[in-house]
């Protein structure tokens, strides 16, 4: 359970972010944050939506951002794709059962400013743990992912 006021906090952010990216070409109007959450004791990665459902982070979610032009923070170009799932996870999920994810591998698109050409793009790849993860992310893309919730 993710306490009300981490929800409402999330939103805030999310909701101002949105505002400054509103010149953004393509414009940005859903986002989500990536926090550390508990699932049984253990660390995992959850995600608060803009509407503030709070749920957490799956293969499946992850999943469906595939091929989304995601934000960080509104600034930095990055993909998203699963990690490590929960050390007990199963294998292979049921119907009703999905992978609970404890990282993401993240890649970051970003500049390279010590060649004196701005448009040297660099790709820097970060592995995001839940279990040392201490300032959420904040994520926006154009749209609301097709398999996500509001």
């Amino acid at each position: 359970m993710v306490p009300y006021h981490t929800i409402a906090f999330s939103q805030q952010k999310l909701r101002a972010a949105l505002r400054r990216s509103a010149e953004h070409d393509p414009a940005l109007s859903y986002g989500f944050v990536v926090h550390s959450r508990r699932q049984h004791e253990r660390p995992t990665l959850g995600v608060i939506t803009l509407h503030g459902e709070s749920m957490t982070l799956t293969e499946r979610l992850v999943g469906g951002l595939d091929g989304l032009p995601l934000w960080l923070f509104g600034h930095a170009r990055i993909t998203l794709t699963g990690g490590e799932r929960l050390s007990d996870a199963p294998e292979r999920p049921t119907r009703h059962v999905e992978h609970p994810l404890a990282s993401l591998l993240m890649h970051i698109a970003t500049f390279d400013a010590n060649t004196g050409v701005t448009q040297n793009l660099v790709q820097v790849e970060a592995v995001v743990k839940a279990e040392t993860l201490v300032q959420p992310l904040l994520i926006l893309t154009p749209g609301r992912p097709g398999t996500w919730p509001y």
